[in-house]
């Protein structure tokens, strides 16, 4: 039964009208208020992803040193302030905390444009602008996801991470060539106030979730403890679970290869096999695609083989993905197979990076969802700028094609971790994305239909 404006308690979460097990989720309100929110967090951030390096090349006339500098301060924040991002987000409730951190990222990015129209722009304030926007980018992303489960049950939760893993495929890609026609019209820095205008528009349809979110536990237990106390129990909760402990060393080694091969991917597809910029944005293209078919099986693949299974299948496609670049020669044959191998890794990734989030946040004490999410953040996006440095390293002592394959022959250790585990708690996370299959006819929803980061934290 659907009832709309109610709340009930399913799995540990408050669910809203429509999130029952067999409703779908494009008739529940607040997802798709907290759906269109991501996307249009993403298409925003797209366009800065492009300007953002205009600005500091064309406009400011940065040198590499400079750019990689702006790079690493865009990649450090998850390392600085994923657990305690995770603790506040336990303490308090989610909603203000994820309206607030889009509110404070727009804020920041507004500063370039206008410094821009006051000639002040400089590499300083670049450096400043990204520590500080990436930082509220950590705080809302920690917030709004651990935010989740108190919003859906725990049957609906492999739906609703496969239909946000395709906005963010689709999102991401849009944002990128909307962001590459916004800096031919109104210029680099100009074009970024389309980012600020959407941290605007994303922060009101977060506040206008109608769900009912419980209020933290005010426990006499936390009310004794410091911010230091909980973050620790956070990182042994993670470290001691049979289930979410290989989970997340299996997504930090592999987020840590793939920021390593695309570090060296972009710059040998451009300068060894001479790319031309239609030719890169074409293969990103259908890259992201992949990612959004990925999104769209991810829901009958688990049913019928289960999470552990399909988890190691993609993982074990993974190297292979990356053998036609190393095989590839100039040419439009070559680029079409780099593409389809490139086509393939997104979707396997969005595939696995779903299922794993899925079973950590089913198995999860909804105490500690924050802290879980933020310290798996913090171990698996912290490798990122570890992995980027020694890319450097290995392209430039060792050569690029050299450090690719040095790159996809370790794409098979996130298989191993994961396979010498027994994941004895993926039943609960198991049974969880069977009862969704179950309980759910086959309903046509929008964006699941023939026609995605995936976020493997």
């Amino acid at each position: 039964m659907r009832r709309r404006g109610g709340a009930g308690v399913v799995g540990g979460g408050v669910v809203n009208g429509g999130a029952e097990a067999g409703g779908s989720l494009w008739r529940h309100p607040g997802f798709l208020r907290y759906w269109s929110a991501n996307a249009v967090d993403l298409v925003g951030s797209g366009v800065t992803q492009v300007a953002l390096p205009l600005v500091a090349v064309v406009e400011l006339h940065a040198s590499v040193w400079q750019v990689a500098l702006l790079s690493f301060a865009q990649k450090l924040p998850p390392l600085l302030v994923s657990l305690p991002a995770g603790a506040l987000a336990d303490r308090h409730r989610k909603r203000p905390l994820m309206v607030g951190a889009a509110l404070t990222g727009g804020a920041a990015l507004l500063v370039i444009p206008l410094a821009d129209a006051l000639g002040q722009l400089s590499m300083g304030l670049l450096y400043g602008v990204a520590l500080v926007s990436e930082v509220s980018a950590v705080f809302g992303a920690t917030a709004r996801i651990s935010f989740l489960p108190s919003l859906l049950p725990r049957s609906r939760l492999l739906d609703a991470n496969s239909v946000l893993g395709g906005v963010n495929s689709l999102a991401e890609s849009a944002g990128s060539q909307l962001g590459g026609a916004m800096v031919t019209v109104l210029g680099a820095a100009r074009s970024i106030y389309l980012d600020a205008a959407s941290y605007v528009a994303c922060s009101l349809l977060l506040a206008r979730i109608g769900a009912p979110e419980p209020a933290a536990a005010p426990s006499k237990k936390r009310r004794n403890t410091t911010i230091r106390a909980e973050i620790a129990e956070g990182l042994r909760y993670v470290w001691s679970h049979p289930t979410i402990r290989p989970l997340v060393l299996a997504a930090t080694a592999y987020v840590g290869v793939m920021a390593f091969l695309t570090t060296l991917r972009s710059v040998y597809l451009l300068r060894q096999l001479h790319y031309s910029s239609t030719a890169l944005g074409t293969t990103l293209s259908v890259a992201a695609f992949g990612g959004f078919c990925g999104a769209a099986v991810v829901r009958p693949v688990v049913a019928r083989y289960g999470p552990r299974r399909v988890m190691l299948t993609t993982l074990a496609l993974a190297p292979l993905t990356e053998v036609p670049l190393l095989l590839a020669t100039p040419g439009r044959p070559w680029q079409a197979a780099v593409g389809l191998g490139l086509f393939v890794q997104v979707g396997c990734a969005v595939v696995q990076g779903s299922t794993q989030r899925t079973v950590r946040q089913a198995v999860c004490d909804p105490a500690l969802q924050g802290r879980m999410l933020a310290t798996s953040r913090w171990a698996v996006y912290g490798s990122q700028p570890v992995a980027a440095l020694l890319a450097g390293a290995a392209g430039t002592w060792l050569g690029l094609w050299n450090g690719l394959s040095i790159g996809t022959l370790a794409l098979a250790v996130p298989l191993l971790v994961l396979r010498c585990s027994s994941l004895p708690g993926a039943s609960q996370g198991g049974a969880a994305l069977e009862e969704a299959h179950d309980n759910s006819r086959p309903e046509p929803e929008p964006g699941l239909g023939p026609v995605k980061e995936s976020d493997a934290a």
